[in-house]
C-alpha cells in the first residue's frame, strides 16, 4: 500500500496560516489588556508668537461712548476724555451696595442732582459693562446698564445707573486710591450739550454748537502683499497646521484653508476675514463673554499698532447685536482722535460686504465662527483742512423735516473714512453728524447718497 503525500506547498499555507491565527489571537489579548499612559490638556497651546504690543485688556477698550458735566440745570461737555476719566473712576474708588430705587421716590434719574459727571455707556444688550469700568463687590442681577451718573450726596460719593429696562439703581462708591476727583467735575463751559432722547427710551448728548474739525488725510503703511499676508494668516489662524492649502489666488485676492476653517484676504481693501466652517454642538442659548471675544481678537491679530495709536487712532467696543439666525456680533470701532469712524460697505471677497470701519467677531453660542478686519496702519495723521459742522439744531430739524426722526436711535459725531485703492494707499477721514437709522450708520444729510458701494469682486 502507497503512503499518501503531502505536497510541500500545501504545508507551507497551513504553517503560514496556523502562524497568522496565532499571532491574530496574541494580538487581541494584548490589546484588551492595554491601558496606555497620558497626559490630560490643561490648556490650549497657542503655537504663533504673539506681538505684547498689539494685545489689550477688557478696560483699555470698553471705555464710556460719552461724558458730559451736570452742574444745576445745564449740561456741559467735560474737560477730560471718557478714557481718562475711567482711568481716574477705576484708580480711585470702590463700587458696593447697589440696590434698585423704587420708581414711586425716582420719577427722573436726575432727581437730587446738581451736580455730577454722566457717562454714556456703549450698547451691550446682555453684557454687564459697568464691571469692566467701575471695580467692587456688586451684582446689577444681569441688568445691563445704560448712563451712569457719579456725583456726591451728603459727602459721600454715589452712583446711580440707569438699566435698559429703566429700572435706576444707586451704589455706593469708597474712595480707596488718590485719583484727582475733582478733575472728574471738570466743565467745558464753552461746549454746550443738548439732551437727546429717541424713540427706544435711550439718551444722549450733542453740543449745541457743532464744532469745527480737522480733515485728516494719512498713508496706509501697512503689509498689503499676498504672500506676506498669507503667510501672517497661515501664523495667526491656523498655527502648526500641515493641512493648510492656498486656494486659487488671483491678482488681489487670496484664501488659505484646512477644510474645516477658510482666511480670505483683499488686497485692494487691505482687509481679512477668518470663517470657522463647522458648527459645534455646544449649547446656543449660552454666549461667550467680552473677555472671551477680547482675548480671542489678542491672538487672531490684536489691536491697533503703537505707531497708530500715537497718531489718535484705537478700537473700542461699540455694541454687541442680538443674535441673528443664531450668530451673535460684537464690534469694536475704530476711532480718529476720541470720534468714532463710520464707512460705507464695501464688496468684499464672494460679493460679501464689509465695514473698513470696524473689527467684527460672529460668535454661534459659546464658539467664534468668523472675525473680519481692516488692517491699516498709519505712522503720520495729516490736518488737510477745516469743516463747520451744523447746530444741534439745525441736525434735529433735517431729521425731522424728512420724517426720519422717529427712526433714528442715536447721533452722534465722528468721521467718515474713504480707503483709496490706488497704488498711493491712503485714507482721508471726513468730519460730519452721523445717525444710526434702521441699525445702520449714516451722514444725517445724505442718506440716499450714501449706498453700499458692492463691486462685486473676488473667488467665485
Amino acid at each position: 500500500m502507497k503512503r499518501l503525500k503531502v505536497a510541500k506547498p500545501e504545508l507551507l499555507k497551513s504553517f503560514v496560516l496556523l502562524t497568522l491565527i496565532v499571532s491574530s489571537i496574541v494580538q487581541t489579548i494584548i490589546l484588551w489588556d492595554y491601558h496606555p499612559k497620558y497626559q490630560a490638556v490643561q490648556s490650549e497651546t497657542q503655537l504663533t508668537a504673539v506681538d505684547p504690543s498689539l494685545q489689550r485688556r477688557a478696560n483699555q477698550v470698553i471705555v464710556p461712548v460719552q461724558a458730559v458735566v451736570h452742574e444745576n440745570n445745564a449740561v456741559f461737555a467735560s474737560k477730560n476724555t471718557p478714557k481718562q476719566l475711567m482711568r481716574i473712576i477705576r484708580e480711585t474708588f470702590e463700587a458696593s451696595d447697589f440696590k434698585p430705587l423704587a420708581s414711586k421716590n425716582v420719577p427722573s434719574f436726575y432727581t437730587g442732582i446738581n451736580e455730577a459727571l454722566e457717562l454714556i455707556m456703549p450698547e451691550a444688550y446682555y453684557a454687564d459693562t459697568l464691571s469692566y469700568m467701575l471695580p467692587g463687590s456688586y451684582s446689577l442681577s444681569g441688568k445691563v446698564p445704560q448712563r451712569i451718573l457719579v456725583h456726591m450726596e451728603e459727602k459721600a460719593f454715589r452712583v446711580r445707573v440707569i438699566m435698559s429696562d429703566q429700572s435706576i439703581w444707586e451704589g455706593r462708591l469708597t474712595k480707596v486710591g488718590t485719583g484727582d476727583i475733582n478733575s472728574l467735575f471738570l466743565k467745558n463751559s464753552s461746549n454746550a450739550m443738548r439732551r437727546v432722547t429717541y424713540t427706544d427710551d435711550r439718551v444722549n448728548y450733542i453740543p449745541v454748537i457743532g464744532p469745527e474739525m480737522n480733515e485728516l488725510f494719512a498713508y496706509d503703511v501697512s503689509s498689503i502683499q499676498i504672500d506676506t499676508r498669507l503667510d501672517w494668516m497661515r501664523d495667526t489662524y491656523f498655527p502648526g497646521d500641515p493641512n493648510v492649502q492656498e486656494v486659487d489666488p488671483t491678482s488681489s485676492v487670496g484664501a488659505l484653508t484646512n477644510g474645516i476653517s477658510v482666511a480670505e484676504y483683499d488686497a485692494k481693501l487691505n482687509a481679512s476675514r477668518y470663517r470657522n466652517l463647522s458648527r459645534n454642538s455646544t449649547d446656543r442659548k449660552s454666549a461667550l463673554g467680552l473677555d472671551s471675544i477680547i482675548e480671542f481678537v489678542n491672538f487672531h491679530g490684536g489691536w491697533v499698532d503703537e505707531s497708530s495709536e500715537s497718531q489718535g487712532l484705537s478700537l473700542r467696543f461699540d455694541a454687541i447685536t442680538p443674535a441673528n439666525k443664531g450668530f451673535e456680533t460684537t464690534v469694536f470701532r475704530f476711532h480718529v482722535k476720541g470720534y468714532p469712524v463710520f464707512s460705507q460697505r464695501e464688496a468684499f471677497i464672494n460679493n460679501d460686504a464689509i465695514d473698513l470701519s470696524t473689527v467684527r467677531v460672529e460668535n454661534d453660542g459659546t464658539q467664534v465662527r468668523s472675525i473680519t478686519r481692516h488692517h491699516l496702519e498709519v505712522d503720520r495723521l495729516i490736518s488737510v483742512g477745516t469743516k463747520q459742522l451744523a447746530n444741534a439744531q439745525d441736525v434735529i430739524n433735517t431729521l425731522v423735516e424728512s420724517g426720519r426722526f422717529e427712526n433714528v436711535t442715536e447721533i452722534r459725531i465722528g468721521y467718515e473714512i474713504d480707503y483709496n485703492e490706488d497704488a498711493s494707499r491712503y485714507v482721508t477721514f471726513s468730519p460730519n453728524w452721523f445717525v444710526r437709522e434702521a441699525g445702520r450708520w449714516v451722514p444725517y444729510n445724505k442718506p440716499g447718497d450714501w449706498t453700499e458701494r458692492m463691486m462685486y469682486r473676488g473667488l467665485e
